[in-house]
């Protein structure tokens, strides 16, 4: 049988591009792609930080609760999110509408960058 080469594909109606959202209350999510290409499920803590043209955030990711500006990341099943609402606020970066973005994965940093412009 010609079918026993080939797996067999039942993930519809899921994308699988990685996305992160800023949603209107000011919460980063990232899309089940994201979770499952970058291996998010292993991590607990996220960690913030913006570029110094402020026109992309970087988020690291980490396991350890006592890292300085560790958030604890909330795990639902097909999207991860956390607060980004302070930041936001620090830096008068606008959440009024809910907007995704493309995430770049930096390997050897455990982290993710978007451009927000």
């Amino acid at each position: 049988m010609v079918l026993e080469q080939f797996e067999r594909f039942t993930k519809k109606g899921r994308s699988f591009l990685p996305k992160v959202s800023i949603r209107k209350r000011g919460q980063i999510g990232f899309n089940t792609g994201a979770i499952a290409k970058f291996g998010l499920d292993k991590y607990n803590y996220a960690i913030l930080y913006i570029s110094k043209d402020r026109d992309a955030i970087a988020i690291q990711f980490t396991n350890d609760e006592k890292e300085k500006g560790a958030i604890k990341i909330m795990k639902r099943p097909g999207n991860f999110a956390f607060s980004g609402k302070a930041l936001f606020d620090l830096y008068e970066i606008s959440y009024a509408e809910t907007k995704s973005y493309e995430v770049n994965w930096i390997e050897d940093e455990s982290a993710a960058v978007v451009t927000l412009k």
